[in-house]
């Protein structure tokens, strides 16, 4: 015969649901909306369902105990973990099944790991975290784009430059397709294999703020980007 057909387990299944005020412990909805059971939170081997401590067990319904016992994914509790541009609509949202560029890795303790896109990471962990990171992003791309194809770049003989804040960024071509980068009168060691790549890195390096980085730990004069003046900037403490 079936336990949980036997009058034992009936009455400690309402005895439970009573204390816990008729009402699921994780939506806290009541039994005049949804149908309420007794979840245990682990097995005894050898103990019958009624013979459990009640900090054992606890009122759920019947959607709630679905999702602890992973037959129903869970729609809320879920965490952030990391997030990856794919560059291009390559994966799948394992929530909704649509195709994604931006990757989001979520958790949850009752689920595990799953790999959904920039809408389900926001609903499911009950944030915005996914579509900042995304606007984020596609607004320093954007940036980047009109950077690299500025009308704003110059070029005398096989010097090319341009003006960006504070800078001058100057990009030589020392031998065909081998480039090197100057920025603020200094040169930088690396080589590089197209404009481009030049272009990039300079962005890369005034957008991160590294460049401004290296003058304060050199104690290298700039021009201010508010007074127009050259500035000491002092070796950070």
């Amino acid at each position: 015969m079936n336990q949980y057909t036997k009058s034992e387990w009936k009455k400690f299944r309402d005895e439970l649901i009573e204390l816990d005020n008729y009402k699921c412990r994780e939506c806290k909805r009541s039994n005049s909306e949804v149908i309420l059971q007794v979840h245990h939170k682990r097995y005894i081997p050898g103990h019958l369902p009624w013979q459990y401590p009640l900090e054992d067990c606890e009122t759920l319904c019947k959607y709630c105990h679905a999702v602890k016992h992973q037959i129903i994914r869970p729609s809320t509790g879920w965490e952030f973990i990391t997030q990856e541009d794919l560059g291009d609509l390559n994966g799948t949202c394992q929530n909704c099944n649509t195709t994604i560029r931006h990757m989001f890795l979520i958790q949850h303790k009752d689920w595990g790991i799953m790999e959904v896109g920039t809408n389900c990471c926001d609903k499911l962990t009950d944030t915005i975290l996914a579509s900042n990171l995304v606007e984020s992003q596609t607004s320093y791309f954007n940036r980047k784009k009109r950077f690299l194809n500025s009308i704003r770049w110059k070029q005398d003989k096989n010097i090319y430059f341009i003006s960006q804040g504070s800078f001058e960024i100057q990009i030589q071509e020392k031998d065909k397709d081998i480039f090197v980068l100057t920025i603020h009168n200094i040169q930088g060691k690396n080589l590089y294999y197209s404009l481009n790549e030049a272009k990039e890195k300079a962005f890369d390096v005034i957008e991160s703020n590294t460049f401004i980085d290296y003058l304060k730990k050199h104690n290298i004069p700039f021009k201010d980007k508010k007074t127009k003046k050259k500035s000491n900037i002092k070796k950070a403490s």
